[in-house]
């Protein structure tokens, strides 16, 4: 097994954590939507569905990619690129929503152990994927090299 194959293995048990954390979240943000509604605080209602969303929304996408890095390993590039967009697309709206606001959520002044692990794993989850990006295309150039040098 070569270092590649190693980084692959770590980056879906890295993936696969932070679609844990997304699903923790998601359940968190459902027990507090329940007592709200439970009180009568309508007003928050909307801003914790959404939420539940993003967060069910994350995981699930996280665990589907977890299942095809797993499968195509180095054999096919895209699920590398697609997990930089889908990272980097959450870190954005994390720090949009704890500085500008993002639309019926709005600031959100909380910062939580969950939130900054997710962070840290999704940075990692960007470095891993772009080395594996690099890789996979190096490969195949060294490869078609060799097959022109061959004919």
């Amino acid at each position: 097994m070569n270092l590649q194959h190693i980084i692959v293995y770590i980056l879906a048990a890295v993936t696969l954590s932070t679609s844990i954390i997304y699903f923790i979240l998601a359940y968190n943000e459902y027990t507090s939507l329940i007592e709200f509604a439970a009180e009568g605080l309508e007003s928050e209602i909307p801003e914790l569905q959404i939420e539940i969303a993003l967060f069910a929304g994350s995981g699930i996408i996280y665990l589907g990619l977890v299942g095809w890095i797993l499968v195509k390993k180095l054999k096919s590039v895209l699920p590398y690129p697609i997990l930089i967009v889908i990272s980097i697309i959450l870190i954005i709206t994390y720090a949009a929503s704890r500085t500008v606001g993002v639309p019926i959520i709005g600031v959100e002044f909380y910062i939580g152990k969950f939130d900054m692990i997710t962070k840290v794993l999704q940075g990692i989850i960007v470095a891993m994927s772009g080395y594996l990006v690099y890789r996979i295309m190096a490969n195949r150039s060294k490869q078609e090299e060799t097959i022109k040098r061959r004919t």
